[in-house]
């Protein structure tokens, strides 16, 4: 019955290192699922703020402004290279949100590096 016993537990820990070494091999995933999550909801978001088209009266079409920021993009799209103005740090752009805010990543990462969001007015284009 000891023996039985032992090779239960044997078993049993044998499937509990597989399984931590199989969640330990998930989460080197998870920053690239973010990223990836991140672009795609930014990519959509941009793409729902667009400006429509209403038909009027006349049958003709008036284009809309859904927002301030639609006015001042400077043509920016997801995946840009622009600069910061104040120290010259170089950025990808990820998304532009309705507040004129612009999401990026910087292209030189390091430890403390991650996504930021900065006014229209800060940045440049490259």
């Amino acid at each position: 019955m000891e023996v039985f016993a032992y090779l239960l537990a044997l078993v049993w820990s044998i499937l509990c290192l597989i399984l931590f070494f199989k969640i330990w091999g998930m989460t080197n995933n998870v920053e690239q699922l973010t990223r990836e999550v991140h672009e795609l909801k930014m990519v959509l978001a941009q793409e729902q703020t667009k400006a429509k088209v209403v038909v009027s009266k006349e049958q003709e079409e008036i284009s809309l402004v859904q927002s301030p920021s639609d006015l001042d993009r400077e043509d920016l799209k997801v995946g840009d290279i622009v600069e910061l103005k104040s120290n010259g740090t170089h950025y990808k752009v990820i998304g532009i949100d309705d507040l004129g805010f612009v999401q990026c990543e910087p292209i030189k990462k390091s430890i403390f590096d991650s996504f930021k969001a900065f006014k229209r007015g800060e940045i440049k284009k490259v």
